[in-house]
């Protein structure tokens, strides 16, 4: 199965729809000669996949749709892929192993394969465990005799070779090297834009996933010599991901993420200017996606010189596995898998669903909560073009109100005060307090508006601002708090002068359900010119108007919610499906509590 929603609009690549996802057989000949299939490889763009079972190997293209083999089935059998494979833009590189020789086999998609159609071929001294590419042309192998090596991918117009520049033994510090399941390394800065690529050796701190556990290992001097600190720094760890070696899907300025208005400029200044997630690390535990932000204060705190404790990563809980991180989206994308019985059958259907989750409100609330408002705005900044960016501040004021509100937390330890004055410098700002609130449990909402304007102020902000719908949302907190039927009608007022009847419908439904007498109405209907007999002022009016007309049956919205209704449970679902115009769904604002 094969994502393909990367280059899809944003509410197209978060849909649940299966057709985003191509299922691509392997060539049967293939298949029967060489399973099981051992390895897969996708590029990073998701235009090429490759697969070796247990000898030889295939690739091929998503966007023709074909895949290539080998002509002549001995040269496919006179090789095993060990040690993986990885891609180079359409350059495949493989790690063999022939005739007792190990070696790094180039293969361009464009060319057939066979013997002659190789671009390059470097030999290795022992047969390589991983490999990975990391940078803009930097490849890393780690072998058996416990030496990494950093080779640079030289590529011109009719050749393209590995150039070796460097090596690191690690002898005395990595006790099995067959235990090693992924590596890559992290390069400072100033290396990266400056540095000689031969010195990267000497500058690299390397990450190397060992059994369960994540190890960092990092250069020092003592004595004038060079020496390597080890340091665990996650355990029961299944994967990670350092998002600066995914460049396509990576946060770059005016590249991956969405542009933003050219009336509006971001707050960035001094020691800003450079925040954002791009060099975040992140890692699977088994139970819930965890991930530092910046990895360069990771690697301040990890280092022996300083004596600081990890900073502590972000965690979001999925519900369903994760299966990567769409950075520029603001997403984790994972499969759930679905098990279907009939009694009508007498076998069991398996399919997997696309499942979302939005990671926006985590980091969010872990800026704010060290108190680092700039950083937050700045992200934030990041990430306000995305259609459903009012929902992930939406989520970021739930959870903290939920948390605070089940936990007990005194006023003056609350990060409410934080969250509620962040998401005030929002034009969203009034949809996004209403949203959360009607779908929040009533004993909440005390505790949030002990921390915001009165319900009537922001209801009179909302009418001064014709955002009518949001205003009627508003009428539900005045209804709890004892107020709501002489605002009612002045919104009744405004809804009939915008000509918007069917908010004047659900706000008469509103006044019924305040006065089942029907008086309360009928004296909002004689101060708006309303009679009986369908006239408006003296005009003829849609009889679908006249309020008094049969509610019709409401089906309840699937989208933003699993499971339970949130008005019963007081949760929010963090996973994110849009509308087809891209927006998110919601139900009306009087459904809830009236009627």
């Amino acid at each position: 199965m094969i994502y393909r929603g990367f280059d899809l609009p944003y509410h197209a690549t978060i849909s649940a729809d299966a057709s985003l996802w191509q299922h691509v057989a392997i060539p049967v000949l293939y298949l029967t000669n060489q399973r099981p299939i051992r390895s897969v490889v996708t590029s990073h763009d998701g235009r090429y996949v490759a697969v070796a079972g247990k000898r030889g190997l295939a690739h091929y293209s998503v966007g023709s749709g074909r895949w290539k083999t080998f002509d002549d089935p001995e040269a496919e059998s006179a090789f095993v892929v060990r040690g993986g494979m990885c891609w180079y833009q359409h350059v495949l590189i493989a790690a063999v192993e022939s005739d007792e020789s190990y070696e790094l086999r180039l293969y361009s998609r464009e060319l057939g394969l066979n013997s002659e159609s190789l671009l390059h071929v470097q030999r290795l001294p022992s047969a390589a465990v991983v490999m990975a590419i990391t940078g803009q042309d930097s490849l890393l192998v780690y072998t058996y005799e416990n030496v990494l090596y950093h080779y640079i991918v030289n590529a011109s117009d009719t050749t393209v070779t590995l150039f070796q520049v460097g090596q690191l033994a690690l002898n005395g510090i990595v006790r099995a090297p067959a235990r090693v399941r992924a590596v890559t390394w992290i390069l400072p800065n100033f290396q990266l834009r400056d540095g000689d690529p031969s010195q990267d050796v000497a500058h690299a701190a390397v990450l190397f996933l060992v059994d369960a556990k994540l190890v960092l290992l990092q250069s020092s001097t003592s004595d004038g010599s060079p020496k390597y600190d080890m340091r665990v720094i996650a355990n029961n760890v299944e994967y990670f991901d350092l998002m600066r070696d995914q460049g396509t899907l990576s946060d770059s300025p005016g590249q991956s993420l969405p542009g933003s208005p050219s009336g509006e400029q971001p707050l960035i200044t001094g020691l800003h200017a450079d925040r954002g997630i791009r060099d975040s690390l992140w890692y699977f535990d088994g139970e819930s996606v965890k991930f530092w932000t910046d990895v360069e204060d990771l690697l301040n705190s990890a280092s022996t010189d300083n004596d600081r404790y990890l900073p502590v990563p972000v965690s979001t809980v999925t519900d369903f596995y994760p299966t990567c991180v769409i950075l520029n989206r603001g997403i984790i994308m994972g499969l759930d898998p679905e098990l279907h019985q009939r009694r009508d059958m007498h076998f069991a259907l398996f399919r997997q669903t696309i499942r979302t989750q939005l990671f926006l409100p985590q980091i969010l609330r872990k800026h704010l909560s060290d108190l680092d408002p700039a950083a937050a705005s700045v992200l934030a900044f990041r990430y306000q073009d995305l259609p459903y960016f009012s929902h992930a501040l939406e989520l970021l004021l739930h959870m903290v109100l939920d948390d605070e509100v089940d936990a007990g937390v005194k006023a003056e330890e609350s990060l409410l005060p934080s969250v509620v004055s962040f998401l005030s410098s929002f034009p969203d700002y009034l949809d996004i307090v209403v949203q959360c609130v009607r779908k929040t449990e009533v004993r909440s909402w005390r505790t949030l508006f002990a921390y915001l304007p009165s319900p009537q102020q922001l209801f009179e902000e909302s009418l001064e601002k014709i955002l009518l719908k949001t205003a009627g949302g508003y009428l539900l907190v005045l209804q709890e708090f004892g107020t709501s039927s002489e605002q009612c009608i002045r919104l009744l007022q405004k809804a009939k002068e915008a000509g918007d009847w069917d908010l004047c419908k659900e706000l008469g439904r509103f006044l019924m359900a305040l006065d089942p007498s029907g008086d309360t109405l009928k004296d909002a209907l004689g101060r708006l010119g309303i009679n009986g007999e369908g006239q408006i002022n003296g005009i003829a009016a849609d009889r679908s108007v006249l309020l008094a007309t049969p509610r019709p049956t409401k089906t309840q919205n699937p989208h933003w919610f699993d499971g339970e209704s949130p008005r019963s449970s007081g949760r929010i679902s963090s996973e994110t499906v849009l509308s087809p115009n891209g927006t998110a769904d919601s139900e009306d604002y009087f459904s809830s509590r009236s009627g």
